[in-house]
């Protein structure tokens, strides 16, 4: 099960991905389904729940038909477990390969995001600056 922090920190992200939308046009954040269906697996995990992939795609505003096609490909990628033939309404389970993936991913963003304010620590060398 995924660690309930890094969980949060995972729904921060779609939060604000979903936010950001209402300043900037929705056609410049179009192509990132696959990643975002990752994240709502990942959330579902670590509340112990299954999604299928229409309530999936439901939770991140995605299409059915672009939906069916990357959970095709995440499958293909053996990131995740449901129906092969992207049946949307086969429950979806993350791979051990894609939980490790992502717990590592959001634990490295979580420890860059905890040196951020100020940058006292270095962090982010030269960046912005």
């Amino acid at each position: 099960m995924a660690d309930d922090t890094l969980a949060e920190l995972a729904r921060a992200i779609l939060v604000v991905r979903r936010d950001r939308r209402r300043a900037l046009p929705a056609e410049l954040f179009g192509g990132e389904i696959a990643y975002e269906l990752l994240l709502a697996l990942f959330i579902a995990d670590s509340l112990g729940e299954r999604l299928t992939g229409l309530a999936a795609l439901e939770q991140i505003g995605g299409s059915s038909a672009t939906g069916r096609r990357w959970i095709e490909y995440l499958t293909r990628e053996q990131l995740i477990i449901g129906d092969g033939d992207g049946n949307l309404s086969a429950p979806l389970t993350l791979t051990a390969k894609a939980l490790h993936a992502l717990e590592a991913w959001l634990s490295r963003a979580r420890e860059t995001l905890d040196g951020l304010p100020g940058d006292d620590d270095g962090a982010l060398p030269g960046l912005f600056r």
